[in-house]
């Protein structure tokens, strides 16, 4: 093979006369090489009604759960207590659209970035207008106390929004890869939000004298929650439980439904 003619072909294992490899392509010695061209029409995506399975369906009950939950918190006053039972709603739901999944099947692709999205309202936005409604105190000219406080409010809200959203999009990222999370996962964070938020709001109720807690500025669940949320960025590996262990905490979490609903009657608010 000699002459211009010996460029168009392609040997295995080496270099092409222009110096080009294309790795994984195998072809016999003595036949051209070419590479097959693009097609100039995009294939058009499918309908959105293919692409919407049982578990999106539970997915989006998800996302509707933490909306209700933005308006509930954004409302105030009694308001945030049901902000709380719509959370923990969202959480059920969380964790009835895998189930789904696996008996109905689902678009893989489409219910992780829809679930990432759903859970990004509910378990990230939503907790940080809660926290920030229910912890944030009048600001007086002059007093330095309060304006400290609110600061510390605004930085739990803002921490708690912006690390979970990265935390998600690591989580899509990795398209559900690992057998264990990496990071404290969003539904478990807005869990101990809810926990932490209505044990101030059952201290109050019960009559309890707590500096920090019950008293005027409460700042102790804001500062432990600040703490936290950066366990939601880091890169500690949390089992995924499964079996009894979800049972049980999913009792936990209708426990605390529950009494939200029928057992205090009015949250205290900053």
């Amino acid at each position: 093979m000699k002459g211009r003619n010996l460029k168009r072909f392609h040997p295995i294992g080496r270099e092409s006369i222009r110096g080009r490899f294309v790795p994984g392509v195998r072809r016999s010695i003595g036949k051209p090489f070419f590479r097959k061209k693009r097609s100039s029409h995009p294939v058009p995506p499918k309908p959105l009604i293919k692409l919407i399975g049982p578990a999106d369906l539970v997915t989006l009950l998800n996302f509707i759960c933490g909306v209700l939950a933005v308006m509930a918190s954004v409302n105030g006053g009694d308001s945030l207590r049901l902000a709380m039972i719509l959370i923990l709603m969202g959480i059920v739901f969380d964790g009835l659209d895998g189930p789904v999944a696996r008996r109905f099947g689902s678009s893989h692709n489409f219910g992780i970035w829809l679930d990432s999205l759903a859970d990004a309202v509910t378990f990230c936005i939503a907790p940080a207008i809660l926290v920030y409604n229910m912890f944030k105190v009048p600001s007086s000219s002059g007093d330095a106390i309060p304006l400290l406080m609110n600061i510390l409010v605004v930085s739990t809200s803002l921490s708690m929004a912006v690390l979970g959203i990265l935390r998600l999009a690591r989580f899509s990222l990795s398209m559900h890869r690992w057998k264990d999370f990496i990071g404290l996962p969003t539904p478990a964070m807005a869990m101990l939000v809810v926990a932490l938020s209505s044990l101030q709001m059952w201290s109050v109720r019960l009559g309890w004298d707590i500096e920090g807690l019950t008293s005027e500025y409460s700042y102790i669940v804001p500062a432990a929650l600040l703490v936290i949320s950066w366990a939601m960025v880091s890169d500690v590996l949390f089992r995924k439980y499964r079996g009894r262990i979800v049972v049980i905490s999913g009792f936990f979490v209708l426990v605390e439904m529950f009494s939200l609903l029928f057992g205090v009657q009015e949250p205290v608010i900053g």
